[in-house]
């Protein structure tokens, strides 16, 4: 019978042994995933005496490739930077509860058994009592008394009532720079249910990261692995994340020492080569997956209406280049959550002035390079509720 595309799932789980398979620990809600086990085909084109080229068709070593799409949801998009740019340095946010008292529908402020930090973001509540608030200020002690807001700027109280001892979390933050330690390196298993059957994928090694900022649109995660050939397992019984994903329009633009409102679209693709490894093993899966050493580009489309982006390019301008997506605390349309993608030291390789749209544009070309600040040529800040490392 034909199937429904839609019903497919797609589970993953980081490796607690490399290249050996884990169960999923989440589920990604993809736009598209295409998986494939690459056998080599060798041929035997010998000759025997006859008018036909093919002799012989036999199966050579295999590995799989996975190309997945998705939307930038904010507790999941750290297992991809983890993938491919490196170890995550974790600092957890502070766990407390509402304290006595409690807070109603509309309250600016929250009592708090323990002190959370100025200017960031909670999570407050459970189930049906949960949302999201940013703190402005924090007055008293024991308890403590924590000004909110569930708009930035402005004066908007909590949505929802909350009782004595309902937790409080503040956002943690996860900070990924590249290792050229080989043993950080982290592989992922992969568990897709294509609808007429469930297969495995271990020792999933990522090979490039393509980031989609366009402020019209939802940012985008494209993401590809290379892995070890399917294994069959039983079908997994999926959970989603209820987060709204980052959206475009949340974007803030730094370049040229300075915040930039001019940006129209950035792309950053994050590379590493990887290799699958055939050797003396006897066998045709791969000995191991090798990742190799990573690369950055990115392509930045801007208003001109000044210099300031093209003496990047004209004077070779090696600077900082920060693009932030900071959401907002609204249950609908954030958690709070950001994600801050920075070369410190970017080059502008490219630059020209587009004059066919109404308004004049221009269209860059930047790549990341080694420094001390990032590490490498990159660096991830991702700020969200998880309080424990990728």
């Amino acid at each position: 019978m034909t199937q429904l595309s839609r019903l497919a799932i797609l589970g993953c789980a980081p490796e607690t042994v490399a290249n050996t398979y884990a169960s999923p620990t989440f589920y990604i809600p993809f736009t598209k995933a295409d998986f494939e086990d690459v056998y080599t085909e060798l041929k035997d084109e010998s000759y025997r005496a006859n008018d036909t080229m093919l002799q012989g068709m036999y199966q050579g070593p295999v590995h799989a490739t996975w190309d997945i799409s998705l939307l930038a949801y904010p507790d999941i998009i750290g297992h991809f930077l983890r993938g491919i740019i490196g170890p995550d340095t974790v600092t957890p946010g502070v766990s407390t509860t509402v304290a006595t008292g409690g807070s109603s529908i509309g309250a600016t402020t929250l009592p708090s058994n323990a002190s959370i930090p100025a200017l960031s973001y909670i999570q407050v509540g459970t189930g049906s009592s949960l949302e999201y608030a940013y703190v402005s200020a924090v007055s008293g002690s024991g308890p403590y008394s924590l000004t909110v807001t569930t708009v930035v700027g402005q004066t908007v109280g909590l949505t929802k009532a909350h009782s004595a001892a309902e937790p409080i979390v503040s956002a943690s933050q996860h900070v990924f720079k590249q290792s050229s330690d080989p043993t950080t390196k982290k592989t992922y298993s992969f568990t897709i249910y294509d609808t007429t059957q469930t297969v495995s994928y271990s020792g999933a090694a990522m090979s490039d990261l393509a980031i989609k900022i366009d402020p019209k649109n939802a940012t985008t995660f494209d993401v590809k692995y290379t892995t070890f050939p399917q294994v069959v397992q039983s079908k997994p019984t999926p959970t989603y994340t209820q987060l709204p994903p980052v959206l475009g329009w949340e974007w803030n633009m730094t370049n040229a020492g300075g915040s930039s409102s001019r940006g129209l679209t950035y792309d950053l693709t994050v590379k590493r080569a990887v290799d699958p490894i055939h050797s003396s093993d006897g066998i045709q899966a791969p000995r191991e997956i090798f990742q190799g050493a990573l690369e950055v580009d990115g392509t930045y489309k801007a208003i001109f209406e000044n210099q300031t982006d093209l003496n990047l390019y004209l004077n070779y301008t090696q600077t900082p280049t920060t693009a932030l997506l900071q959401q907002p605390a609204s249950g609908t349309d954030g958690s709070g959550a950001s994600l801050a993608l920075t070369m410190s030291k970017s080059g502008y390789f490219k630059g020209k002035r587009d004059l066919a749209s109404s308004y004049v544009q221009a269209d860059f070309s930047l790549s990341g390079i080694y420094n001390s600040t990032d590490g490498g040529a990159v660096q991830a800040t991702l700020t969200n509720f998880v309080s424990t490392a990728y």
